[in-house]
């Protein structure tokens, strides 16, 4: 069996702390077979992990974090980002048209950024949506507190269950996974589309002190030029300072 985590947020996003190089290292300290990069509204980060992946022997699909018109949505195998703001039936259509998959991230939580159960329901009632929209977040280690309903309600909609970090900072990669028959990236999808996948939450609450571990490297982030780089699984976490065409890169990107 291999174990997947296809929701991961890189330097790429705004709000994360952890290179891709340090996400990918991470992933394969905690035993990943699979991962997804999947910055918001971006997906540079996503494709360079997807090159960068076999030198550590792990597979990383490409993928998005997207912001549609009624809530996020998770892009995967896809080439090209879709565009931010659009209905959630035109996104699907456009992923669809590249090849690609759908995840609904933390829903029917009443979040502003999480789908409602309602268009959820009315994409699977549209037949190129529904040949889209192949999975759902039932456990979201950043959400947990509000995963029940979706819990509850995954018993009745025919999406594969799946169990995601949301991960923000490196530590958080791998704590919330999501687990499949085989250990390659094409058996990972056989596995969602077959809605077989078996969701492995995190299992600790999401402390207060590692909500500010995740506050103090946003800082670093922000007002001192740091990510984070070395990321042993059993050491503590080391910033370093990110090199000029990094920074560079991110400048442009604000």
């Amino acid at each position: 069996m291999g174990t997947a985590d296809l929701h991961i947020h890189s330097v790429y996003s705004y709000d994360a702390t952890t290179t891709v190089r340090g996400i990918l290292k991470q992933a394969v300290d905690v035993g990943l077979s699979v991962i997804a990069i999947t910055d918001h509204d971006e997906i540079r980060g996503s494709l360079e992990a997807y090159e960068l992946a076999p030198q550590y022997g792990i597979e990383a699909i490409p993928g998005a974090e997207v912001s549609t018109k009624d809530g996020h949505l998770v892009a995967l195998w896809i080439k090209e980002l879709p565009p931010r703001g659009l209905p959630l039936l035109d996104t699907l259509n456009i992923i669809g048209k590249q090849g690609g998959i759908a995840i609904a991230p933390h829903p029917f939580n009443n979040l502003p950024a999480s789908l409602s159960m309602e268009v959820v329901v009315g994409a699977l009632t549209n037949p190129r949506a529904k040949a889209v929209l192949k999975g759902m977040e039932t456990h979201n280690m950043s959400t947990q507190a509000f995963d029940s309903v979706a819990q509850k309600l995954s018993i009745y909609l025919p999406l594969a269950k799946m169990a995601a970090s949301d991960a923000h900072i490196y530590w958080a990669v791998g704590a919330g996974r999501t687990e499949f028959s085989g250990t390659t990236a094409k058996d990972l999808r056989n596995a969602i589309e077959n809605n077989t996948t078996i969701p492995i939450p995190y299992e600790e609450e999401f402390s207060a002190k590692a909500a500010l571990s995740w506050v103090r490297r946003i800082a670093l982030r922000r007002f001192g030029g740091y990510a984070s780089d070395n990321t042993s699984a059993t050491q503590p976490i080391h910033t370093q300072k990110m090199s000029n065409s990094f920074i560079g890169k991110i400048r442009k990107k604000k």
